[in-house]
């Protein structure tokens, strides 16, 4: 199923810097909101268009990106949303934005010598730099060409209101000043920036984590779609369904936080991510269901969830801290949560040793539960 596109670039207004914590910025992204568009355009209006069986749930969700489909359906058959329809087929949307955030904006992105391979890699099935590097930049043009073929700067232009509610409701619902050191102190990490990028043609509910380090600075991302369904009839009337603070610093946690466990996760070696597959089986099917399909993605969601855990809890949050570890592990079912958290909440309780030796330990004690 598509599920993915994305990047980041400001609007033609300038980006809102947090009041409330001058450590995150927020802004709007054109090239986010041109890679969403490209999902409605290109799979999902369709696929309500002609499905007998679309949930109306899903229908009200995504009204807005459905909406823009309707508006504009003359574009269905563009060639250039078809190129970038192609690539999108087989990769995640969390991999084009790791890529994106780091372009000019359309249309004048182009892929730039020193992004690194690991970034592009994907375009190519054998992982070949010189077919990777040709295809992405087909993409990137692509992307470029449709986004002068609609005039999505017309586009932006006419919804600016809309913008200046999503931002007006991400300001007012930022995390306090506590967060990010509380993320940092628990991961002993750091990024030089941290930006939230919400957008209104990326489906509801979806978030994003992404990080890329340029020219010896580093920069964390979470880029997500509405909370809540929008009411965007009226101009004077808008609410575009991101007026919710507990759940932005939820989903702000765990977003930030895959910038930090992902990469800890990776340097893991091989032999003891293998070792422990085996507890893949009994949870394989919900986690496909949330789209979780590898065994190495089921661990990433593990740890960024044990994280939020201990880290609500490291802010007083008891209360939220209970009911996220309900949540996960009956609901979600992230059944191994407390046996990597026993591990994790050792580690922070001590204030010995390092995050990744905890991870590592935790990790052996997942292999521990697969050998029984």
């Amino acid at each position: 199923m598509y599920r993915q596109l994305l990047f980041l670039l400001t609007l033609s207004w300038a980006p809102f810097a947090a009041a409330r914590n001058t450590q995150i910025q927020v802004k709007i992204n054109k090239n986010a909101e041109l890679l969403g568009f490209v999902y409605f355009l290109g799979y999902e209006g369709a696929h309500a268009r002609t499905s007998s069986d679309y949930p109306e749930k899903r229908r009200i969700r995504y009204a807005y990106g459905l909406d823009l489909y309707r508006q504009y359906q003359a574009h269905e058959k563009s060639p250039h949303l078809a190129v970038a329809i192609g690539f999108a087929q087989d990769i995640w949307l969390d991999y084009f934005i790791n890529l994106l955030v780091q372009l000019d904006d359309f249309p004048n992105a182009k892929l730039n010598e020193d992004i690194d391979f690991k970034y592009y890699k994907r375009f190519s099935a054998k992982g070949d730099k010189e077919e990777a590097s040709k295809n992405a930049a087909a993409f990137i043009e692509a992307m470029n060409q449709l986004y002068k073929e609609v005039d999505f700067d017309s586009y932006l232009t006419k919804n600016r209101l809309k913008y200046d509610n999503v931002l007006a409701q991400v300001r007012s619902g930022l995390p306090d000043s506590l967060f990010v050191p509380a993320m940092e102190k628990f991961y002993q990490g750091h990024f030089d920036s941290y930006n939230l990028v919400p957008s209104l043609t990326i489906p509801a509910g979806m978030g994003f984590g992404v990080s890329y380090i340029s020219e010896g600075k580093s920069h964390a991302f979470n880029v997500f779609g509405s909370f809540a369904a929008p009411r965007f009839e009226d101009d004077q009337q808008l609410n575009m369904g991101f007026d919710d603070e507990k759940h932005l610093e939820e989903l702000s946690t765990h977003e930030f936080a895959h910038s930090f466990v992902n990469p800890i996760i990776d340097k893991l070696p091989r032999e003891l991510i293998t070792a422990a597959e085996k507890l893949f089986v009994p949870v394989k099917s919900s986690m496909a269901d949330q789209g979780y399909t590898t065994w190495k993605a089921c661990l990433y969601e593990h740890f960024v969830r044990a994280g939020e855990v201990v880290i609500a809890k490291n802010l007083g949050k008891k209360d939220d801290a209970e009911r996220l570890m309900q949540h996960y592990v009956q609901d979600r079912k992230f059944i191994y949560l407390p046996v990597i958290l026993r591990e994790l909440e050792a580690y922070n309780a001590k204030q010995e040793g390092s995050y990744p030796d905890a991870v590592r330990l935790a990790m052996e004690r997942l292999v521990e539960e697969a050998r029984r």
